[in-house]
C-alpha cells in the first residue's frame, strides 16, 4: 500500500478512538452533550470516514479501474489539509465561549475552508478515476501520448506492429490489461529503445491499410511472448527495466519492498513474472526512482550479510 493512503486509514482509526472515548464521556455526563457534540460529530464523519474511505479508496480504485489518479500529488495536499481544518475547527470549538465576529471566527472559517478544499481535491482524485475512457470521436491516428491499451482496443490491426517492433510481451492478455492502460506509446518506445517517430508512422500506416515497410517481418507467435524487461544476476543492482519475477527469485529479501507500496495481493497477479519494476511502479501510482532506491537498499542489505 502507498504511503498516503496508509496515513489517511491509520489517521482515521485514531480518530474512531477519539470519538468513541467522547461518546463515553457524554454518556456518563450528559451535561457535556452540548459543549462536545460538534467535535464527536466532525470526529467522527470528517475524521473517521472520510480518511477511511479516502484511504481505501485511494488504494483500490485506480487498481480496479486500471487509471491512475490525475493529480497524485492532491492526495498528499488532501491529507494534511483535512487533518489541519478538522483539527483547527475541533480546538477552536472547544476554546470558544460566547466569540461572535472578529479574527477567532475568521479563524475558524479559515479552518472550515482548509477542510472544504480536502474534500474537493478527494473529489476530484476519485470521481475521475471512476469515469470511463471517452466514448466520443474515434481518433483518425494514433499520437505519442495515447495508452497502448487504448490504441490496440481502437485499432486492433495495430497488434502485428507492436509485436513485429518488439513489444512481444503484449501478447499476453494479462499484460493489455494491466501496465498497457497506464503506458503511453511515447514511454513504451523509450524503454524498449525504439524510435518514437519511425513506431507511429508504422501504426498510422497499419490503420490507414498501408504497408509499413518494404519487407514486411514475420508476426511472432503469440502464444509464447517474450519478456519486455531484463533478467538480474546475483551481485548485480536492480534497474527500472529489471523483470520483478527474476529480481525476487535473486534476492527474496526484495519482496517485503513490494509488499510494503503493493500489498501482498500483487504476487497472485501472474503478470507480475515479466512485469519490469517501473511498469509495476506506474500501475500502483508509486514513483519508480523511490522503489528502486529501496529496493537496492534491501539488496544491499543481503548481499552484506552473506
Amino acid at each position: 500500500m502507498e504511503n498516503y493512503p496508509r496515513r489517511f486509514i491509520k489517521a482515521g482509526l485514531i480518530y474512531a478512538l477519539l470519538g468513541a472515548i467522547l461518546g463515553v464521556a457524554m454518556a456518563i455526563e450528559p451535561s457535556l452533550a452540548g459543549r462536545v457534540r460538534f467535535v464527536h460529530i466532525h470526529l467522527n464523519l470528517l475524521g473517521f470516514m472520510t480518511m477511511m474511505v479516502a484511504g481505501v479508496a485511494f488504494h483500490v480504485l485506480p487498481r480496479f479501474n486500471a487509471r491512475p489518479v490525475p493529480w497524485p500529488a492532491g492526495v498528499k495536499y488532501q491529507f494534511y489539509l483535512q487533518n489541519i481544518g478538522l483539527v483547527g475547527m475541533m480546538v477552536l470549538h472547544m476554546l470558544r465561549t460566547t466569540w461572535r465576529g472578529g479574527w477567532f471566527q475568521e479563524l475558524f472559517i479559515l479552518f472550515a475552508a482548509s477542510a472544504g478544499v480536502a474534500i474537493g481535491l478527494m473529489f476530484y482524485n476519485l470521481y475521475f478515476v471512476l469515469l470511463p475512457a471517452k466514448d466520443t470521436e474515434r481518433p483518425s491516428e494514433v499520437t505519442g501520448d495515447m495508452k497502448v491499451a487504448a490504441v490496440l482496443d481502437q485499432f486492433p490491426q495495430t497488434m502485428p506492429v507492436f509485436l513485429e517492433s518488439g513489444f512481444s510481451s503484449l501478447a499476453n492478455a494479462t499484460a493489455r490489461k494491466t501496465f498497457a492502460k497506464v503506458v503511453s506509446i511515447e514511454k513504451a518506445c523509450q524503454k524498449h529503445d525504439v524510435d518514437s517517430a519511425e513506431f507511429l508512422r508504422k501504426l498510422n500506416a497499419a490503420i490507414a491499410g498501408k504497408p509499413a515497410s518494404a519487407a514486411p517481418v514475420a508476426t511472432p507467435a503469440m502464444e509464447e511472448p517474450q519478456p519486455a524487461g531484463k533478467t538480474i544476476q546475483e551481485g548485480e543492482m536492480c534497474q527500472a527495466d529489471t523483470m520483478v519475477g527474476s529480481l525476487i527469485k535473486v534476492y527474496p529479501a526484495t519482496k517485503t519492498v513490494f509488499e510494503k507500496h503493493y500489498g501482498e495481493g500483487c504476487f497472485s497477479c501472474p503478470g507480475q513474472v515479466f512485469e519490469t519494476v517501473e511498469q509495476t511502479a506506474h500501475m500502483h501510482n508509486v514513483d519508480p526512482g523511490l522503489i528502486l532506491k529501496e529496493i537496492n537498499e534491501a539488496i544491499t542489505a543481503e548481499t552484506s550479510k552473506d
